[in-house]
């Protein structure tokens, strides 16, 4: 098992290793938003890695279109689209810092 820790939640989750970090939240009921059910189209679920990017999958051509290079190069990913393989420590946003849209739903 992998550790997920919500630094600004204070809680840490245990994750399956190669399990997307979108499905680990929300097995453990952690409060995420999403709109497009993990398909990489909303960009609801974005988290920032705070520690541990070499804990997860590569940045992939989804994230890139959805996010852009310079929000990646901030530490920002889609929780759908990062699979976890060790230990990371992730900054979950709140519903206010989210796009008004990603309001209309949270998973």
């Amino acid at each position: 098992m992998a550790n997920v820790t919500i630094k600004n939640l204070g809680v840490t989750i245990a994750a399956q290793p190669g399990q997307s970090l979108l499905n680990s939240l929300l097995y453990e009921d952690v409060p995420i938003h999403t709109v497009c059910g993990g398909r990489a189209r909303c960009g609801c679920c974005r988290v920032r890695l705070i520690d541990g990017q070499k804990g997860v999958s590569p940045v992939n051509k989804y994230e890139t279109v959805r996010l852009s290079e310079h929000v990646i190069e901030q530490g920002w990913r889609l929780a759908c689209q990062v699979h976890i393989l060790r230990d990371i420590t992730i900054y979950l946003p709140t519903a206010d810092e989210l796009d008004r849209d990603c309001s209309k739903k949270n998973s």
